[in-house]
């Protein structure tokens, strides 16, 4: 297990802040040559964005495509959601 903090100094939506911490994640996991992780969100919106074609042309899109690019040869990285009693 691996944690990280960090701060940015922009405007974004939560869509947008979320997506930015699983894009950290996995650059993190990547740097740090991690095998089979498995990240987690609470978000259905960036979990159903990630297995789409259909990507959004705005901000959130761009992340998705980052996030895309850097787990389509790693097929030990699994992202999935958190079902939580609020998520229902």
């Amino acid at each position: 297990m691996l944690g990280k903090s960090d701060y940015y100094y922009s405007s974004t939506t939560i869509l947008e802040a979320k997506t930015i911490g699983l894009l950290e994640a996995i650059k993190v996991a990547i740097s740090n040559g991690m095998h089979a992780v498995w990240f987690e969100t609470d978000c259905k919106a960036i979990s159903d964005a990630l297995v789409t074609t259909n990507i959004p042309q705005n901000e959130f899109g761009d992340l998705i495509s980052q996030c895309k690019s850097l787990l389509i040869n790693r097929t030990d990285f699994i992202c999935s959601v958190a079902y939580t009693e609020a998520s229902k």
